[in-house]
């Protein structure tokens, strides 16, 4: 029976010296994974800066951009109101103009004569030919 327990006992020896052996090869062989993660790593500095840096800039455009927004929204009132100015006046100045046009076509219907159809019919086959 101690035979086979040290049989026993040497297989299970054998297996963890095996594991370790292989545990250490790849150890060893994980010496890229620190490569890669110090090169991630300086990749993510240079990323950062370089996003500090824009950032910082759109953040100036966006500073100006509100600046003359707020600018525009303060004249947009005094804007409205000449329009408003504006469209009044040229109402008032067609109502006149409509005035003067009904009050002309009531005076001219009254002093005017009407006109026989001949007349009307001469004066337009008087019309000199140009020769075409």
């Amino acid at each position: 029976m101690n035979k086979k327990m040290n049989a026993e006992i040497n297989k299970v020896i054998n297996r963890v010296k095996d594991a370790q052996v292989k545990f250490e090869e790849l150890l060893k062989n994980q010496d890229w994974i620190e490569e890669v993660r110090t090169y991630a790593e300086r990749q993510r500095k240079e990323v950062q800066s370089l996003l500090t840096s824009d950032v910082s800039m759109v953040k100036k455009f966006i500073e100006r951009e509100r600046k003359e927004l707020e600018k525009f929204q303060n004249q947009i009132p005094g804007e409205v109101d000449k329009l408003r100015g504006f469209v009044k006046a040229q109402k008032k100045e067609l109502e006149k103009l409509l005035g003067r046009v009904r009050k002309t076509t009531t005076q001219g219907s009254k002093t005017k004569k009407p006109k026989s159809r001949k007349a009307g019919k001469k004066a337009g086959s008087t019309k000199k030919s140009t020769g075409t």
